[in-house]
């Protein structure tokens, strides 16, 4: 899945764990408020996962050597 993709993903889960929590204030049923409190937290916590990976994504990339810029130094050097 592209990053933007995930990037959404995380947004939508936070979307639904606002949604979640409305419909929670809206039950009367304490039972259902704290399982649904719950499950808000964690589409909360998913989002946090995401992110977490594609930053550290992001930063394994930035610290791979750029295979073309050595090659590039390689063959200016007369390799």
């Amino acid at each position: 899945m592209p990053d933007t993709e995930l990037l959404l993903f995380a947004c939508e889960l936070r979307t639904r764990a606002k949604e979640i929590l409305v419909r929670a204030a809206d039950t009367d049923d304490l039972e259902t408020q704290e399982t649904m409190r719950l499950i808000a937290v964690g589409h909360q916590k998913l989002a946090l996962r995401v992110e977490q990976r594609l930053r550290d994504r992001q930063r394994r990339c930035s610290l791979r050597p750029n295979r073309e810029r050595s090659d590039l130094r390689n063959v200016s050097k007369g390799s």
